[in-house]
């Protein structure tokens, strides 16, 4: 059985662009902070990766696991804002 999706003046818009608002603060916060070096090292293990983890070295997916590890710290660290 299929689901039906709802129909456009069924979805809480407000709601969605707050939330969408608030994961970009997130992802941006920890995009920044990683120093443009770190980002080009993202950008090339992601690359590399092709979306699976086998495809690195332990030590690519080690390296990988660290910057987004802090890049998370950042992000969490993002206060939301009151509705």
């Amino acid at each position: 059985m299929r689901r039906r999706l709802p129909a456009p003046r069924d979805v809480p818009w407000n709601e969605l662009r707050r939330g969408a608002s608030t994961i970009y603060r997130m992802l941006h916060a920890g995009w920044e902070e990683l120093s443009a070096a770190e980002r080009d090292e993202v950008r090339r293990l992601v690359t590399k990766s092709r979306g699976r983890p086998r495809n690195l070295t332990k030590e690519e997916t080690r390296k990988l696991g660290h910057l987004a590890g802090r890049a998370a710290a950042a992000a969490g660290r993002v206060r939301r804002k009151k509705p």
